[in-house]
C-alpha cells in the first residue's frame, strides 16, 4: 500500500478523535520489537499531529500487549531480533504477539476495552436503543 494511503487512514482517524465530544483511548497489541514498537510510535505522533491541528484533544494510547512485564509474567517465548530490523534501539529477546494464547489475548483486550469504555454509560444506550427499537416495531406494526 502507497505511503499516502497510510498518511490518509491517519488523517481520517484523526479526525474521528478530533471532533468526539469525549476523549479517546486507543488500545495497542503489538510485536515486542523494535519494528512492532516504532509502528505504533510513528501512527501515534502522525495521528496526534493531524488531531492537533484540528483544535482536538489527542488521544491516550495503551499498549496492551506484548510488554515486557507480560514476557515474565507469562513466560513468553522469546527469539533474538532479526538482523534485518534496523528500526529503534537492539532488542537482545523479542516477542511476537502470537506468544500470547487466544484466551490471554482475550482477556487482556477486554480488560483494556472495559477500563476504557464507561461500561454503564453503554448500558443505557443499549436500553434506550432497544426501547427505540420497540417504539419503531409497534409503529411498524400498526401500519400492516
Amino acid at each position: 500500500m502507497p505511503r499516502w494511503a497510510h498518511e490518509h487512514r491517519k488523517h481520517d482517524a484523526a479526525a474521528r478523535m478530533a471532533y468526539r465530544e469525549v476523549p479517546t483511548t486507543v488500545l495497542s497489541v503489538g510485536d515486542y520489537d523494535p519494528s512492532g514498537l516504532s509502528i505504533l510510535d510513528a501512527a501515534v505522533e502522525d495521528v496526534v499531529a493531524f488531531v492537533a491541528e484540528m483544535g482536538g484533544t489527542p488521544p491516550a494510547v495503551k499498549r496492551l500487549a506484548v510488554t515486557e512485564e507480560q514476557i515474565g509474567r507469562y513466560g513468553l517465548a522469546t527469539a533474538p531480533q532479526k538482523s534485518t530490523d534496523r528500526r529503534g534501539d537492539h532488542m537482545h529477546a523479542t516477542v511476537q504477539a502470537e506468544a500470547l494464547s487466544l484466551t490471554l489475548l482475550t482477556d487482556l483486550v477486554r480488560a483494556g476495552v472495559e477500563e476504557a469504555v464507561d461500561l454503564r454509560a453503554l448500558e443505557r444506550v443499549r436500553a434506550r436503543a432497544e426501547r427505540e427499537r420497540q417504539r419503531v416495531v409497534a409503529k411498524a406494526e400498526r401500519l400492516r
